[in-house]
């Protein structure tokens, strides 16, 4: 039935995708998309509040008196210039659906309507949630800070990201975390500016800033438990304007990634530790700074047999694959996963030419719009 009722919307679907992917918009900054979606569910006949001027919820009453789930996508764009060459391509000169944000409000758009039309043949109820900013402050604890998980109380969530290198017609599922905690770092290391021909009268907070970034990666291989997963990357290195002169200051930074609190705090302690001793040792001084953004991702087992056994009922999904790895990626849907049983799984999108396929955050991404129909089905099948 609701596979059905997917497969016939999927030419709105495509159109709906390719509207918003023509409209790429920013963290909180999302007036034309949170405008467009409303505008659709109003001609759907659903409900929805405003929170912060742009995200989206309500709620979707059952016939019948039962548990409420939460379905979840994020709204944002990146702010990538397109160089696919589509006909739909962004219009907003610097700023792209670059991760597949656009299919991700299509997929519960088309969900949203298939349970809407069918509400009567439910047992509880749907809260849905498009979401801003999970590309930069994490828009999902403002949401939740206002209230949406109660009024109907919220027993589970649901979200679903695309995979472009997963065929269209695939599930990726992973039990336990799925996703890190995409954490920064940054530093600024304060020295003696002069003549480079004259180092020796100079404190360089060059090769200081050079020498922590070095023994950062030494201290932590000797300060973490060899077993667990954790990524370290510097990303930016700012100093200095000229050839011959040596500055004053140094800035640093990068980013830190696991998959526990724990984990989180120890990486936290170690950059810090190294930073200021290194300094110190080149007679040089340091201001470092961790700042803490999602917490990891957390897959419940008992939801991921929802979608599993949901995926089951659906002819076009081909293959459930199980992850043995997570990603060390981060998304904010975990603010969700901590307050209830989550499940965040993957919707292949891979296109037909596989030269086609570019990573998220490309400038060259692209999808299978096939997918459309398969994740708002299984979305809606989720929730019935």
């Amino acid at each position: 039935m609701i596979e059905n009722l997917s497969m016939q919307i999927t030419e709105e679907l495509i159109e709906i995708r390719r509207d918003l992917h023509r409209i790429p918009e920013l963290e909180f900054e999302l007036y034309k998309t949170s405008s467009y979606i409303q505008q659709k569910l109003r001609e759907y006949g659903i409900e929805f509040e405003i929170i912060r001027e742009t995200a989206i919820t309500g709620v979707i009453y059952g016939k019948k008196q039962g548990k409420t789930i939460l379905l979840r996508a994020d709204m944002d764009a990146l702010p990538i210039e397109e160089k696919t060459n589509i006909s739909f391509a962004s219009i907003h000169k610097g700023f792209m659906h670059a991760c597949g944000h656009d299919i991700h409000m299509t997929c519960l758009i088309g969900a949203l309507k298939i349970l809407n039309d069918i509400k009567d043949k439910l047992t509880g109820n749907v809260r849905f949630v498009f979401q801003p900013a999970e590309e930069g402050e994490g828009g999902a604890q403002i949401m939740i800070d206002s209230g949406i998980m109660e009024n109907p109380h919220v027993d589970a969530a649901f979200a679903l990201h695309v995979e472009p290198f997963e065929a269209t017609g695939n599930i990726q599922i992973k039990h336990g975390a799925i996703m890190a905690s995409p954490d920064n770092f940054e530093f600024t290391v304060y020295g003696k500016g002069g003549h480079g021909a004259y180092p020796n009268k100079c404190i360089d907070p060059i090769l200081t800033a050079c020498m922590i970034v070095n023994a950062m990666q030494s201290a932590l291989s000797r300060s973490i438990n060899p077993m667990e997963p954790y990524a370290v990357s510097v990303c930016n290195f700012n100093a200095g304007t000229y050839p011959n002169i040596i500055p004053d200051i140094a800035h640093v930074e990068g980013t830190a990634r696991s998959f526990s609190l724990h984990m989180r705090d120890q990486l936290a302690a170690v950059l810090k530790k190294t930073a200021y001793a290194i300094a110190e040792s080149m007679g040089a001084s340091c201001d470092f700074r961790f700042i803490p953004l999602y917490p990891p991702l957390i897959n419940n087992c008992d939801m991921n047999e929802i979608v599993k056994a949901a995926a089951k009922k659906m002819k076009n999904v081909n293959e459930v694959i199980e992850l043995n790895e997570a990603s060390m990626a981060g998304d904010d849907f975990s603010y969700f996963s901590q307050l209830v049983p989550a499940s965040y799984f993957k919707l292949g999108v891979g296109n037909d030419n596989p030269d086609m396929n570019k990573p998220l955050h490309s400038a060259q991404f692209m999808v299978n719009e096939k997918a459309l129909p398969i994740g708002a089905s299984i979305l809606a099948q989720i929730a019935f």
